[in-house]
């Protein structure tokens, strides 16, 4: 790609995940430091392992099957509310699913509704537009077309980040798992473009000491 284009960059989260919430936090520091050379969107991701993870992190036994139900209602309800919080604005939507991860993950709060309703009117959301869109079919379809973006992009785990537009590289790149800053930050500013560049990408990435590290 040319040296001016804008990267563009995708993240994968569940979004009352810890490590989601941690990759958040390095993809904002990174943009501040690129001044504007990176356009970045964070997109709900659901599946089975997402649930498992979350009561891992929880303490919560996975053979409890209502309680699996449970986090996974949490999970799709509080995605749902993140997009409706981004109709009013993609600042204002981020600023609502980082307050929101902020509760439930650094002040063990428990997702629920009255929580949810709080946040947005902390971010000055409209609470009647935020009330309506939460629940809407609208926002549903919008949630079932971000699973469908993750499926076209080979996305199963989560945090994943999908690059693209890197400069010198003519497909999209995956990593899986990224709580590393500096390892973003080489791959956004070309420092592992030898890697990428290799003629036989996936078997000499799988050898590399990232194995999260994958061609599209």
């Amino acid at each position: 790609m040319g040296e001016n284009s804008l990267l563009e960059l995708y993240l994968f989260i569940n979004p009352i995940g810890s490590t989601c919430y941690h990759s958040e936090q390095i993809i904002i520091k990174l943009a501040d430091e690129l001044q504007n050379k990176i356009r970045f969107r964070f997109i709900p991701f659901l599946n089975l392992a997402a649930t498992v993870s979350v009561m891992e992190e929880n303490s919560i036994p996975l053979n409890n099957l209502d309680l699996r139900n449970h986090v996974f209602n949490q999970a799709y309800q509080a995605s749902l509310d993140y997009k409706a919080a981004l109709f009013q604005g993609k600042k204002r939507g981020r600023r609502f699913l980082l307050n929101l991860q902020h509760k439930i993950i650094d002040e063990k709060l428990t997702y629920s509704e009255k929580l949810a309703q709080r946040i947005a009117d902390t971010c000055q959301l409209d609470k009647e537009m935020f009330s309506h869109d939460r629940h809407s079919d609208f926002t549903i379809n919008s949630f079932h077309q971000d699973m469908q973006m993750a499926a076209e992009m080979h996305v199963h785990a989560f945090p994943t980040i999908v690059l693209y537009n890197l400069n010198g590289i003519d497909c999209g790149v995956s990593l899986t798992e990224c709580t590393s800053y500096q390892l973003l930050a080489d791959l956004c500013t070309g420092k592992m473009n030898d890697l990428l560049n290799f003629q036989n990408k996936i078997d000499q990435i799988k050898k590399h000491s990232n194995p999260h590290l994958h061609i599209l």
